[in-house]
């Protein structure tokens, strides 16, 4: 078994559209019903409503709604998650994959203006008709090719989520201001209590918001490290 990443750009979809923005986006969940189509996609991007703009402009989008919206405290970037519906003139790149028998792997990903697609292949004449189909919708190219299949030993989307909000506000801007600062650098290019006189606390509470949010991480993270060194 083979598995391969192939991008392909889809001349004349907004996806082809984005290419000139600066974003990544994966397609976490995806349905089609006839000609009707209804996805939900998570972004990241400093140009937040020029890429809405784009999206919701093409003549297949019907409606775009912004589930949630945050600022990920780096260089004005934002993370939404959008709810997509549309109507399509013709099949789209994942749906001719799965039509024809391809099995992706995990969400479809938005790169450069490419839509991205992990697939587990019999062989290389399996990886040359795939490629050939997604060409008749624009330019293509073969990312990764691996030789053999193996199981990849990663949380879920769902996992990572709860992760992600079992971090209160006042630790993610303590763990921010240190990643920025260089506090865990080596050496440390900044001591815990010039981080808590930035955030007008005393160094024993950014300590306890220290050891809380790594305690979280580290509890999450270690049985996967485990995990992945015992296969």
């Amino acid at each position: 078994m083979l598995t391969a990443k192939i991008c392909v750009q889809y001349e004349g979809d907004w996806t082809a559209q984005l290419q000139s923005y600066d974003i990544f986006g994966e397609f976490v969940a995806s349905t089609f019903q006839n000609r009707r189509y209804i996805g939900i996609m998570a972004l990241e991007t400093s140009e937040f409503d020029e890429v809405l703009e784009v999206i919701q402009e093409h003549e297949d989008t019907e409606t775009v709604d912004v589930v949630e919206r945050y600022n990920t405290g780096s260089q004005g970037r934002v993370s939404a998650t959008l709810l997509l519906r549309g109507s399509l003139s013709e099949f789209t790149p994942l749906q001719t994959l799965l039509y024809e028998g391809f099995l992706p792997l995990g969400p479809t990903r938005l790169e450069n203006g490419r839509e991205c697609f992990d697939l587990l292949l019999e062989d290389r004449e399996e990886l040359s008709k795939a490629t050939t189909l997604l060409s008749e919708f624009g330019n293509v190219n073969v990312r990764r090719l691996s030789q053999n299949y193996s199981r990849q030993i990663v949380p879920s989307e769902a996992e990572w989520q709860e992760l992600l909000n079992s971090i209160p506000e006042r630790q993610r801007e303590l763990l921010n201001i240190a990643y920025d600062h260089g506090y865990f650098e080596i050496p440390r290019e900044v001591t815990l209590e010039e981080i808590a006189d930035e955030m007008g606390i005393t160094k024993t509470t950014a300590s306890n918001h220290m050891r809380k949010a790594q305690r979280e991480v580290f509890h999450f993270i270690l049985p996967y490290i485990n995990l992945a060194m015992e296969d």
